[in-house]
């Protein structure tokens, strides 16, 4: 425990893990206004910045890596976002904050939430990044409803979750716009919520990305958007909502904002799944009555033994199950890569033998929401049942309606080995043959 006096409009860096008491004095944290008797906690591995508003004496207790230091504050922006983020009229609105990756949107996020909260209002929170979920794990977009002040996300409780397969955006954008839609009409009309704030990926420059923000800002019924400007990076998007009938504030990001690499972000991706999975148990699901609903096996039409040697012929291959579904059919053979082929007006797609194996799924309940995320160890195809690894925590077997499959395969450690594509072609497949009506 450390006691310590600060002088007026000081900054403060506090990595966590950290507790700080304001004993006298008054300190600004992402915005709120903490006084005497007043307490936050930064958590590990994270960073905040604190100003002090007048003359403080704060007692600390750093945990191991904790860190707090005076700093220069004359590149920080807490003066800049505060006075531009004051103008948002948070009652009744849906804020979105957009940026490039490492631009400090969670932290935009973090300071609209306690705004809000100090107000006195009820804050729906959605994550929209599933590369980098804060509520909820990789993979998802989450959200929770914030009453109390907070630090940083990970301190809010996850209340829905909704698995988009992959980590990134590019891949399922339309899938993920569905999903936000879906969240922040949940949160409004059954949670009363008096806010909405959105958190989203960095993924902005791309032409399809502005296509994807704009959509997002039209669905949700954004009444403001929140841009994080570094460079030129969000040039092109400004633009383009500009166009569009909704508040746009602009501010800068922070010079000196942590920037993580690639490496970074898989390993913190990672963590996130063993956080959530283990400790693990085996689930067996009969997949006749619990189907997977993005490749619904055991619910087509099984050829008989004539049929399939004529197809192992012609495919040249040795077939080790095979099921079709009006135009399109799904079979299990001896090949490396997943490959499509055509015999008789019939698109078959053909998955390499234990192709099944570490992939992300999720199960899912009859609204498509998460139950929780799972992991497929292996599917018998003449018993039709498939064995999942689910946390031990897992208590809600009966809920599941139907499991879904990701595109992320993961090893016995949760580390990420392999971003499995083809199951979006395999999806397009079947929905061209009107298969997945009911998968979204």
């Amino acid at each position: 425990m450390e006691i310590q006096s600060i002088g007026p409009n000081e900054f403060l860096s506090i990595d966590g893990p950290a507790s700080v008491r304001v004993i006298d004095g008054r300190l600004y944290v992402l915005g709120v206004e903490y006084g005497p008797g007043s307490s936050f906690t930064v958590m590990r591995g994270r960073r905040i910045i604190a100003k002090s508003l007048s003359e403080c004496k704060i007692e600390t207790v750093l945990g191991p890596d904790g860190k707090i230091e005076t700093i220069n504050g004359a590149n920080e922006v807490i003066d800049i976002w505060d006075k531009a983020l004051s103008t948002i009229r948070l009652r009744n609105s849906t804020v979105v904050v957009m940026g490039a990756m490492d631009v400090g949107k969670t932290t935009v996020t973090t300071i609209l939430v306690n705004k809000g909260v100090k107000e006195g209002l009820k804050v729906g929170v959605i994550d929209g990044d599933p590369g980098q979920n804060d509520i909820g794990p990789p993979t998802t977009i989450s959200a929770s409803i914030a009453t109390s002040f907070i630090t940083h996300l990970t301190q809010l409780r996850n209340l829905r979750s909704i698995f988009v397969k992959t980590t990134s955006i590019e891949h399922v954008w339309d899938y993920v716009l569905n999903s936000m839609t879906k969240i922040v009409n949940e949160l409004w009309h059954n949670y009363n919520v008096d806010a909405v704030v959105i958190n989203t990926d960095g993924w902005i420059s791309e032409e399809n990305a502005i296509k994807f923000k704009l959509e997002l800002t039209r669905r949700t019924g954004a009444n403001h958007v929140v841009v994080i400007k570094r460079g030129d990076e969000s040039t092109d998007l400004l633009k383009e909502l500009m166009k569009i009938a909704v508040n746009v504030i602009t501010i800068p990001s922070p010079p000196n904002a942590r920037v993580r690499d690639r490496d970074d972000r898989k390993i913190r991706r990672e963590m996130g799944y063993s956080k959530y999975l283990m400790p693990s148990r085996e689930l067996n699901v009969n997949l006749r009555e619990k189907p997977i609903v993005n490749l619904p096996l055991f619910n087509g039409l099984r050829y008989d033994n004539y049929i399939t040697r004529l197809i192992r012929r012609s495919l040249n291959m040795a077939i080790h199950y095979i099921e079709q579904w009006r135009g399109a059919a799904v079979a299990i053979g001896n090949v490396k890569d997943f490959q499509i082929r055509n015999i008789g007006g019939v698109n078959i797609a053909i998955l390499p033998m234990n192709w099944e194996r570490g992939l992300l799924v999720a199960l899912e309940d009859r609204d498509n929401y998460l139950l929780s995320l799972g992991v497929l160890r292996k599917i018998y195809y003449n018993t039709g049942k498939a064995v999942i690894s689910v946390p031990k925590t897992f208590i809600n077997e009966g809920l599941v309606d139907h499991i879904r499959l990701g595109m992320i395969r993961v090893n016995d450690n949760y580390e990420e080995v392999e971003k499995v594509l083809y199951i979006n072609r395999i999806e397009s497949l079947l929905s061209s043959q009107n298969i997945l009506e009911n998968s979204n």
